[in-house]
This record gives C-alpha cells, structure tokens and sequence, in this order.
C-alpha cells in the first residue's frame, strides 16, 4: 500500500501552534513538498522504466504504445489521422 499525503498528515489543537502577532505573515511549521514526491508515476512510466531495466529479456508480448489524444494531432488534417496512429504504433 503507497502512503499518501492525507494519510501522513496529523491534526494539531491551536493551542499547540504558536499564532504570530497581527500585521506579520503567520510562521511556516512544514516543509513544503517537491513537486516530484507529490506526483506518483503513471502506469506507463513504470512500465518503461520496467521496460529500459530488463532490456532484451522483456517480453516481446507486451506492447507500450504512447498515448495519442487530440492535442497529439492537433494540427493534421482529418484524413492523415488515422495513418499518424499506425505510424504511433509499437511493432
């Protein structure tokens, strides 16, 4: 089980936090997280990561395909979408 940020956190009474005077910013009692340890890693990015370590021992039956939405073909015609994605396609 991953623990996450909600489950790590505790709650503390106010008496137990010293308030700053009116007029200043209030003291930081935490930390504040990098933006790499909030972000857990897709699906996809352990699989490649899986992937790149096992090298030609990886199954060659499991295939990882990029994800392709709308942004991806943003600016190609309708009619060359189709023939992008096979191009997209693992072989």
């Amino acid at each position: 089980m991953r623990f996450t940020l909600p489950r790590l956190v505790r709650i503390l009474p106010r008496s137990a936090i010293a308030l700053p005077e009116r007029g200043q910013p209030p003291l930081r009692i935490y930390e504040e997280l990098p933006k790499e340890s909030r972000k857990e890693p897709t699906l996809l990015e352990i699989l490649l990561k899986e992937k790149e370590a096992a090298g030609p021992n990886y199954p060659p039956n499991i295939r990882i395909e990029p994800v392709a939405s709308k942004k991806t073909f943003a600016g190609v015609k309708r009619e060359f979408v189709p023939q992008m994605k096979a191009i997209l396609r693992e072989r």
